[in-house]
């Protein structure tokens, strides 16, 4: 029997792409939809928020779709850039 391993796309941070995919997912299951109702929701195939939701190769268009439809939007910002949610991290007493 063949293993098939899926490989990562070498010019992305996995970091920034394993994030986004945590992120759909926990956003999706806040919500209580299954990824059936976020695929109908988003107008794409359920397979779609599969590979989504696990740093797979979908398309620009199908990701928007998939955003937009749990309330958001994509936005693009330097990568040093602070946001608000990182703030506690970074003022955090050293305990």
């Amino acid at each position: 029997m063949r293993t098939m391993m899926r490989k990562k796309p070498a010019n992305l941070s996995i970091s920034n792409l394993e994030r986004l995919a945590e992120d759909l997912r926990a956003t999706r299951r806040e919500r209580k939809l299954t990824q059936q109702a976020l695929a109908e929701q988003a107008g794409v195939a359920r397979r779609t928020v599969t590979n989504a939701e696990h740093a797979g190769n979908i398309g620009v268009r199908e990701l928007c779709r998939l955003v937009n439809a749990l309330g958001y939007e994509v936005v693009l910002r330097p990568m040093d850039t602070v946001i608000l949610e990182d703030l506690n991290d970074i003022f955090r007493d050293d305990e």
